[in-house]
């Protein structure tokens, strides 16, 4: 399968505003909102968070507000990406432009719908967890992969095994399912359709998070 996640392709999509138009920067801020709930990180942690793919930054301001005495990092491979980070929340948090290899030691890693977008997925999260003592890796659960598509991994319960996760934990999330009047047309009207002409029914699409400690 082509992997069309290269370096061009983001720093095109978010140098040319597409990642904005198309409604990038609040469906990050929706995941780190759903996400933030799970973590069960205390309020008071005043460590070091990593936020791993950061795109525009958008989760930021969500994870300055849900800890406020923590020392917030982003990075991504995109330029574009980290001139939108520091532009926007280069006031609450120090971004760095590289890929996995610059990752700087955290005491906490998030990677918030990445890792399905990378070819060598088991490779980085192997890497990034040595990186860290938790590492939080949240990407779409059970996704059926489209040929052309950027995602271009699918994951289940297991997916991440080989490295040691004993914690998952299955979610509805903002930004990635249907809520409100959208859940009502795309899901429940739509499937009385479906019943009609026998095809399957739709279901809301859910996401993942591994929760990933490092004993070593």
């Amino acid at each position: 399968m082509i992997n069309i996640n290269t370096l061009d392709y983001w720093n095109s999509r978010f140098g040319s505003g597409d990642w904005e138009n198309k409604g990038g920067f609040s469906q990050t801020r929706a995941f780190a909102e759903s996400q933030v709930p799970l973590f069960g990180i205390n309020q008071d942690f005043d460590g070091t968070l990593c936020d791993f793919g950061c795109g525009a930054g958008d989760a930021f301001p969500v994870y300055r507000d849900a800890f406020p005495n923590a020392k917030l990092i982003g990075i991504d491979f995109s330029q574009s990406a980290i001139d939108l980070c520091i532009e926007k929340y280069g006031k609450i948090a120090e971004f760095i432009c590289g890929d996995y290899t610059k990752m700087p030691k955290s005491d906490i890693v998030i990677a918030s719908n990445v890792f399905e977008h990378l070819s060598n997925d088991k490779e980085i999260a192997s890497h990034i967890k040595k990186k860290c003592n938790t590492f939080y890796i949240i990407v779409p659960f059970q996704e059926k992969i489209i040929l052309g598509n950027e995602h271009i991994n699918s994951y289940d319960l297991d997916s991440f095994n080989f490295l040691g996760c004993r914690e998952t934990k299955v979610f509805l999330s903002r930004g990635w399912s249907s809520f409100g009047l959208s859940y009502y047309y795309n899901i429940c009207l739509k499937n009385i359709i479906r019943i009609f002409i026998g095809k399957k029914l739709a279901r809301q699409r859910k996401q993942i998070m591994y929760i990933i400690k490092n004993n070593a």
